[in-house]
């Protein structure tokens, strides 16, 4: 069995490790790591927005009052609260072994984390794809992915300790359309942890070995100790400098795309929730055609430039034209070869059509 490297680090963040993402697969694919399996701690408060993920579904006043690290990450999907204390947990490896997205969440959540909290003690743990782990309705991991190359790396976060609710009552916006399939009252309820659910809890040397255990079962990987090399730290200084600034922060915004439309458009919002959360904004002129789209939602696709190929494609065509839009996207998913979990290409589909709907009734 090849020799993998195992990193552990306490002093990181969920914006860091979110931005270093972006990195790793590519060293990978370059053969300039092995495979490598991750385990963090973040020490310090952060909030990471997907590249598509809409900031309006945050209080972001709120978070620069409080002076909380926020970043938008160059890929992926979904926001990540990484409080302090919390963990996180990945592995990077190749096609070889994760051929795509879906077979890399279903491994490394639906078999590896839903098996360490197992582990941990907790028996009725379940797996719902794509990439939550859950005890009852209560979240104990979400998950993330993004390929490059042959390269591809998979993470969670790793709910060791009780989450800290403040982010829930505070920072975040929580829609509607989410909770319609959530039987709880509260959404401070909604997150779960080894700590509230396990008989007893474990420390994170404890998560780190179990993590190792469960790769090498499942994966057949051998480990040696490692840490991040100079080419990893130096992507990831670049990488936060970019990232964290408030233009990349604020760029995805449906009140800001709202605000900055053409004098003359009828514009309507449509969300959709399938498997994950789907949004669209979508533009019309007075022919009825799209002119401009924002699709936001915490759905993965792969390479991260699909996301803007989408919805070039679809400008341009009348928004009454079910069957054109349908066929761009189907097309525009094929040409691209664009990977992608979360959703079927009619889901994506769905909230176009219906945000078109609306905006054509406002022309009249």
């Amino acid at each position: 069995m090849a020799k993998a490297r195992f990193v552990v680090d306490k002093k990181m963040t969920g914006v860091e490790i979110l931005v270093l993402f972006g990195s790793l697969p590519r060293l990978r694919d370059a053969e300039k790591i092995p495979d490598t399996l991750f385990v963090l701690t973040w020490d310090r408060p952060s909030v990471s927005l997907g590249k598509y993920e809409d900031l309006d579904g945050l209080k972001y006043d709120n978070i620069k009052r409080d002076k909380i690290l926020i970043g938008r990450r160059p890929s992926g999907a979904g926001i990540l609260w990484a409080p302090p204390g919390g963990m996180g947990a990945g592995i990077v490896v190749t096609k070889d072994t994760f051929p795509n997205i879906d077979t890399a969440e279903k491994i490394w959540a639906g078999e590896i984390v839903t098996e360490l909290y197992r582990r941990a003690g907790i028996r009725d743990v379940w797996y719902k794809h794509p990439g939550d782990v859950k005890i009852g309705e209560r979240k104990l991991s979400g998950t993330t992915c993004i390929e490059f190359g042959k390269g591809i790396i998979v993470g969670s976060f790793i709910n060791r300790l009780k989450p800290d609710t403040k982010f829930f009552e505070d920072y975040l916006i929580y829609p509607e359309e989410k909770l319609k399939d959530k039987m709880l009252k509260d959404i401070t309820e909604y997150a779960a942890s080894i700590e509230t659910h396990a008989p007893k809890l474990i420390s994170e040397e404890q998560v780190a070995r179990i993590l190792q255990d469960l790769v090498k079962e499942k994966l057949g990987l051998e480990f040696q100790p490692g840490t991040w090399t100079q080419d990893e730290k130096n992507f990831l200084q670049f990488g936060m400098s970019m990232l964290t600034d408030e233009k990349m922060v604020t760029s995805v915004s449906h009140s800001r795309w709202y605000s900055q439309l053409q004098a003359g458009l009828a514009a309507a919002t449509y969300r959709y929730k399938t498997m994950k959360l789907i949004s669209a904004n979508v533009a019309v002129d007075e022919t009825k055609k799209i002119r401009d789209v924002l699709i936001t939602g915490d759905f993965l696709i792969s390479p991260a430039e699909g996301w803007e190929k989408i919805m070039e494609a679809l400008k341009g065509l009348k928004a009454n034209d079910e069957k054109a839009i349908k066929r761009a996207i189907k097309e525009t998913f094929e040409k691209n070869k664009i990977d992608y979990s979360g959703f079927t290409l009619d889901d994506m589909a769905k909230p176009v059509i219906e945000a078109g709907k609306l905006a054509i009734q406002k022309l009249k």
